[in-house]
């Protein structure tokens, strides 16, 4: 594993890469981000925390995250795949309910003429 292109990564704004937290994952089960951030020598800060999360994004599907941190969907059981969805699911559903009310409360503004 390469430290100095993990903590570069985390030290820029460049597209995210996921090679790397794929194999920092392969065969871990659950790690929560605290620990990867602390085995990688990065600050735990919120911006780090963000970049991870870009960074699991980035996997096209590959990592996994929830309560428990991260996991390779490869590696996942059913029941926590299951988990996992349920819970993408409702974050979408959250969100877009949202959207939904900020809508609302915009486009009050602009009454649709008559």
């Amino acid at each position: 594993m390469n430290t100095e292109r993990q903590l570069d990564f985390f030290a820029t704004d460049k597209p995210a890469d996921a090679a790397w937290l794929i194999e920092h994952l392969r065969g871990r089960g659950w790690v929560n981000a605290g620990a990867i951030l602390r085995e990688i020598g990065a600050p735990d800060s919120d911006a780090a925390r963000r970049r991870l999360r870009a960074t699991a994004e980035a996997s096209e599907g590959q990592v996994a995250s929830g309560q428990g941190g991260y996991k390779l969907v490869q590696e996942m059981t059913k029941e926590e795949f299951d988990h996992f969805c349920a819970w993408m699911l409702s974050q979408a559903g959250k969100m877009q309910r949202r959207i939904t009310l900020a809508q609302k409360v915009f486009f009050a503004r602009y009454p649709v003429p008559a």
